[in-house]
């Protein structure tokens, strides 16, 4: 490096943030603004006083009268619509409570069904007209990069191999996701893990002229599986035994074709060679002889299929061990024994594949050449990682830091520059976040819709969690994506693409809480790294499968078929399914189909030593019906406390003790009754009949009179709630693609997106169309001074 660029690039963090604000906008025309909303005629009130306060009073004020009602709830203050929509909290949960049956509870007076529909249906049109009378866009807190977000973007944006988010602190929850802007903040620590990522980017994404993509090699050290890091010569990971495999991970930027290079060599006995086998994720692509020695190894060299870009293990498995075939006996009675020795395992990216920034070296040494070759070679690609046009300032910062690495003019030097620009933009507040600034951002009331450029990114993250691409930011250019014609037709292509799979790992596995199988400990001594792979793959690849082929998303609820490799099929006792690749299985009895029916699923709502209908129930309830119970009141004895109060010979019998407590027993009664219908499941999900020798009972009956026994009967019960299912999907992915919290003023927009989605015969993109043209999607606001929301 250049010495006198040494303290130049030492304080550019800070000449990156001057240079870069995170507040720039792009000249373009100015947004148009978003339509008035048609007046609103006020909610009639009437409907209070007529269907809703008589029923209160006749059967609810007798335990809810003020000023201490039964357990803090009072109702008897409220006579009119507008004095309970300023407690609007505790009339919502009235609503529920009486249209699911929970309340009042069992030992007094009940409303009938014409009643408890009355006044639930009553309040809950009263509030809509409310929210659909304000039918505000909400407001998003300014989003950083999460981890995920961060990898993928550079891998797109530069074609580079690295993942260096996965050197970051982890991102903090919220609303059950990691890319919730207002728990998106920025540390000293992490923004130093910033500046050094992008340092590190840059330098690996500026190739000189002549230099061919560089290759990936995992060392003996690094590999993983059964074997030993290590071996005769110090250096091979051993496979000493028929089946032993060393794995590499690769990360591959695109589908293509690769090399894979496998340095080998055997402790060899006569009268066969060694072999090899090679694999890609688990399935056997070729099978080779390895005739050498520690002193003269081996370099074997195929080609692999890459069907989309992500990452994939390759293997390399040690395939005739003499104590397998019988014309080895003779030689294995000798003493001899032959054993597979792996050096390394390299992928080599294809001259094809984008890899780094093509460098565009200047026509002549003068300075006009230079800046020309510079913005050449980095104009395009600084538009795409601001996702919006670069200003005129802002090039002419980045051409002035590329040209602080100018001294002979040599190639290197130009290279130099570039990466220094480069790494400017990589550190900038437009590229970590993703800034949407409002005229009024202090102003609740100004309203605007999104630019073309801000709809881009938020449609790119939401289904790709990368940032546009080309075909993207085109449309964006000619203005075309506030067309919702234009947008929709741009979600189904992406839906249709390899990227969608980040829509499944960072969607679907924080919605079904799949990143929680990496930590769980069952008390099993089966459940092994494979298994516990194997069950995450199951959910994510049936995950993906609705997504691509657009089927119906009550197959979540239930279906007639799953994927499973062998590993999976042996726990379930599916039989025919061979070989680590997973492959679609058909199924034909009631004991698998659906998500609550997947071995990932059962585990991590279970505990360490035995199952748990209460975690069960509550994970239906909190993900598919949308109906989280409260927090458990204080000082309530454990199930499976020693000692304690608790003490029955099955655990039905103990959770039938345990709802006899009143603070207890309404919401329990729900939870309780779905998590013992899936009891045939043991604790890492295994179909079972009896428990402890005792046979299961798996009957139940929800509040409102659903009857069922068994897991395939529970499903149908969910299926006779639909639209309720519908209803919390569509709130969990409006709140992953807004990267905010669902409010109260939304109820509108998902009412009418749910009947929308049921209307198109509830496929998966029916859900992601409608909640892209929705006005939260589409528009934003400013925000009221002070807001805060807090973690959840």
């Amino acid at each position: 490096m250049n010495r006198k660029l040494q303290p130049v690039l030492f304080c550019l963090p800070l000449a990156a943030l001057v240079a870069m604000g995170a507040t720039a906008r792009p000249q373009q025309k100015k947004p148009a603004a978003a339509p008035k909303k048609p007046a609103a005629d006020k909610p009639s009130t009437g409907g209070f006083e007529r269907d809703v306060a008589p029923l209160v009073k006749k059967y609810c004020v007798s335990c809810h009268a003020a000023p201490k009602g039964t357990g803090g709830v009072s109702l008897s203050a409220e006579k009119t619509f507008q004095a309970a929509l300023k407690n609007r909290a505790v009339w919502e949960q009235v609503s529920s409570a009486v249209l699911e049956s929970r309340m009042p509870p069992a030992g007094v007076p009940q409303p009938s069904a014409a009643e408890r529909k009355r006044l639930g249906e009553t309040l809950e049109s009263l509030f809509s007209q409310v929210d659909c009378q304000i039918n505000d866009p909400g407001r998003v807190t300014m989003r950083r990069l999460n981890r995920a977000e961060y990898n993928n973007t550079v891998r797109d944006l530069l074609g580079v191999t690295l993942r260096p988010a996965d050197d970051f602190p982890n991102d903090d929850v919220g609303y059950g996701f990691d890319n919730i802007g207002d728990v998106l903040s920025i540390s000293p620590l992490l923004m130093e893990k910033y500046l050094n990522a992008a340092e590190k980017v840059a330098a690996e994404a500026v190739v000189l002229p002549g230099n061919g993509p560089k290759a990936q090699r995992v060392t003996a050290r690094a590999l993983a599986g059964l074997g030993n890091a290590g071996g005769d010569s110090g250096e091979g990971y051993e496979l000493g035994r028929t089946g032993d495999t060393a794995t590499a991970s690769f990360d591959f930027p695109t589908a293509g074709t690769y090399k894979v290079r496998i340095q080998a060599y055997g402790q060899q006995a006569e009268p066969r060679p060694v072999k090899m086998g090679v694999s890609l994720s688990g399935k056997q692509v070729q099978s080779i002889d390895v005739p050498a020695t520690a002193q003269n190894p081996q370099l074997s060299e195929l080609t692999v299929t890459i069907p989309r870009a992500g990452s994939y293990k390759i293997g390399a498995t040690f395939l005739n061990n003499n104590d397998q075939a019988p014309e080895d006996l003779p030689f294995r009675r000798k003493g001899q024994d032959r054993n597979l020795y792996i050096n390394y395992i390299e992928v080599q990216l294809p001259e094809s594949v984008k890899h780094g920034i093509a460098l565009v070296l200047p026509k002549d040494s003068s300075d006009a050449a230079w800046d020309d070759a510079t913005w050449t070679t980095l104009g395009g690609l600084a538009k795409r990682a601001l996702r919006r046009p670069v200003t005129p300032q802002e090039k002419t910062k980045l051409i002035g830091l590329a040209r602080l690495a100018r001294e002979k003019k040599t190639t290197a030097e130009f290279a130099e520059g570039v990466q220094l620009a480069l790494r400017a933009v990589l550190s900038s507040p437009s590229f970590i976040f993703r800034p949407e600034p409002d005229a009024k951002p202090n102003d609740p009331t100004a309203r605007r819709l999104l630019n073309d450029y801000e709809l881009a990114t938020r449609l790119s993250y939401f289904l790709w969690s990368s940032l546009p691409d080309d075909e993207l930011l085109t449309l964006a250019d000619q203005g075309k994506l506030k067309d919702t014609t234009v947008l929709v037709a741009q979600a189904r292509r992406m839906l249709k693409s390899p990227k969608a799979a980040a829509l499944a790992e960072n969607f679907a596995g924080q919605w079904l809480q799949l990143r929680k199988l990496a930590v769980v400990q069952p008390d099993d001594t089966t459940f092994k790294p494979p298994l516990r792979k194997a069950m995450e793959t199951e959910a994510l690849r049936f995950f993906t499968g609705v997504v691509q082929e657009d089927r119906s998303v009550l197959e979540f609820l239930d279906a007639r078929y799953t994927y499973l490799n062998e590993t999976l099929a042996e726990h379930y006792g599916i039989s025919g399914v061979t070989g680590e690749a997973f492959q679609r299985v058909t199924l034909t009895d009631n004991q698998r189909g659906g998500l609550l029916a997947m071995a990932g699923v059962l585990t991590l709502t279970s505990n360490p030593n035995r199952t748990s209908p209460v975690k069960r129930g509550k994970w239906v309830l909190d993900n598919f019906l949308g109906t989280p119970p409260p927090p458990p009141p204080p000082n309530v004895p454990e199930l499976d406390k020693p000692g304690g109060p608790i003490v029955a010979e099955t655990l039905r019998k103990r959770l039938e003790i345990h709802r006899t407590n009143p603070a207890c027993a309404n919401c329990h009664l729900q939870m309780d009754a779905i998590g013992l219908a899936l009891e045939n499941y043991d604790l890492i999900g295994r179909w079972r009949m009896n428990d402890g020798g005792k046979a299961i009972d798996t009957s139940g009956v929800l509040p409102d009179g659903s009857k069922f026994n068994g897991p395939g009967e529970l499903k149908k019960v969910l299926l006779t709630k639909k639209s309720q299912f519908t209803h919390t999907l569509t709130d969990r992915l409006l709140t992953y693609a807004l990267g905010r919290g669902i409010e109260r003023t939304d109820r509108c927009n998902l009412d009418s997106m749910t009947k929308s989605v049921e209307n198109k015969g509830y496929k998966f993109s029916a859900i992601v169309e409608a909640v892209v043209t929705s006005p939260p999607f589409r528009e934003r606001r400013g925000d009221e001074s002070g807001k805060k929301v807090a973690k959840q």
